[in-house]
């Protein structure tokens, strides 16, 4: 379940009970990150620490499912095919709600890292982005909110490392974390208007942040083969599996996103070297937030060429001049020209020729 509109922010007023497995699921997501970046090879303590987070998200998870008025989805309708094929749903969310919602979603992508061959960079950016959203996302004190009496916490679904299960639960992550950027640039815009600049750079860094949580999620979902890839999961996108055939170009999560990052440039279209001499903090901040966005379609370009080599999209037809890999990095150069002037050291997208050489 996502929060209607995209709406992210809320004070979550939770028992004591499930404020303290809160506060023990993001401990543990810290001291995984901290595990897996600090990697000693076959005697590092990276399992033993994936598997405490395993059991705290859990536990959070299930306290804070116990917690939230149940949510009736049988009257709800998906926005987009891939809503539909996603299993998710937008509607008005309690803080209670979210919380379980949003650590629901933690809890299982913690648990596939178990089993995903995932790289060690992108799994210290996945996990910090969790701990980020779950730090950020109940506000209230110790004990607040106690309602008078609980459902019984409920175990829950887990992740088995079945490659499907880890596409479908992965996406979940990667949603999510499009939603949380979207509003960390959207404070960043609000704080500049205001002309407060500190809080500015504070969003920003939010941003950066779950930007490189995108990129490693959707590293995960895609952690499988390309035979796997072609022969379990690209069946399941396309019709007669769905009505339609998916693309991601439609996903309102990641539009929201990209709407949030068209207007901060608009805020603060000047050149970076110009930016700096004013404001360098904000300058800077702003660069790694492009740097980042610019290495999220990068990543996007190797995965795809990993799962689906040379072969069209599912929505080109045959006659179609291009393929997903070309199609992707020419959504590349566009955004890399772009950036070119908002950035230290931006793309020039034009080979430079030194005189005397061919």
């Amino acid at each position: 379940m996502l929060p209607e509109g995209g709406r992210v922010r809320c004070r979550a007023e939770l028992s004591a009970a499930t404020w303290t497995a809160w506060l023990a699921a993001v401990g543990a997501l810290d001291r995984l990150s901290a595990a897996l970046a600090d990697c000693r090879g076959p005697g590092d303590n990276s399992a033993g620490a994936i598997g405490v987070a395993v059991a705290r998200t859990a536990e959070f998870a299930a306290a804070a499912r116990a917690e939230a008025p149940p949510i009736d989805t049988s009257v709800l309708v998906p926005r987009i095919g891939n809503h539909e094929y996603f299993g998710v749903r937008t509607t008005a969310l309690t803080s209670v709600q979210q919380a379980a919602e949003v650590a629901t979603v933690v809890a299982w992508t913690v648990a596939d890292l178990r089993h995903a061959r995932l790289e060690l960079n992108d799994a210290v950016a996945e996990t910090q982005a969790m701990a980020r959203v779950l730090a950020t996302l109940a506000t209230a004190m110790s004990g607040s909110g106690r309602p008078d009496r609980l459902r019984a916490a409920e175990a829950g679904f887990v992740p088995d490392g079945n490659g499907l299960t880890r596409w479908i639960v992965v996406h979940h992550l990667y949603f999510l974390l499009n939603l949380y950027a979207a509003d960390a640039v959207l404070r960043a815009v609000d704080s500049l208007t205001a002309g407060a600049i500190p809080a500015t750079v504070d969003a920003l860094d939010d941003a950066i942040a779950y930007v490189g949580g995108i990129t490693a999620a959707m590293a995960h979902s895609g952690a499988i083969s390309a035979a796997y890839y072609e022969t379990s999961v690209r069946p399941t996108m396309r019709p007669p599996a769905v009505p339609v055939q998916l693309t991601g170009r439609t996903q309102p999560e990641h539009r929201a996103y990209r709407a949030a990052l068209g207007r901060l440039l608009t805020l603060v279209p000047q050149p970076f070297h110009d930016l700096a001499a004013r404001e360098p903090a904000l300058a800077e901040a702003r660069n790694a937030l492009l740097e980042a966005d610019l290495l999220d379609i990068e990543r996007h370009i190797v995965v795809t060429a990993g799962l689906v080599g040379a072969d069209r999209s599912i929505v080109q037809t045959d006659r179609s001049g291009d393929n997903a890999v070309s199609t992707l990095r020419s959504m590349r150069h566009r955004r890399a020209r772009h950036y070119h002037d908002l950035m230290r050291y931006g793309d020039e997208m034009t080979p430079q020729v030194t005189a005397g050489r061919r």
